[in-house]
């Protein structure tokens, strides 16, 4: 009977050394994934605040492009009528104002 009770015993312990072994392979698994999670977490929000740069450098962009479309029409229009050419207002592009909105903000944790 002893020795049943001493088999069983090391049994068990075989078992718990087994299930230990697999439970540190899970959580190293585990922490694998969430380190590669993290940075692409990471790029994500670098990429999205990249994104929120150029969004807010668009008003600005659009504005002086369409100043300098409107400049080069009013040289066609001059070269082409120069005697208009004091007479004609110059009509003003849009101003930057008229773009900008409330910058989007992302939140991240790091």
């Amino acid at each position: 009977m002893d020795q049943r009770k001493l088999m069983d015993n090391a049994n068990t312990i075989t078992d718990m050394a087994k299930t230990q072994n697999t439970v540190y392979e899970i959580i190293s698994d585990m922490s694998s994934r969430q380190d590669a999670i993290e940075e692409r977490l990471t790029n994500l929000e670098d990429k999205m605040q990249s994104i929120q740069e150029h969004m807010e450098s668009l008003p600005d962009l659009l504005s002086r492009c369409l100043t300098q479309h409107q400049e080069r029409i009013e040289q066609r229009r001059n070269f082409l009528h120069p005697d208009t050419a004091a007479v004609a207002p110059i009509q003003q592009p849009p101003s930057p104002s008229m773009f900008n909105a409330a910058p989007m903000l992302f939140p991240h944790s790091r």
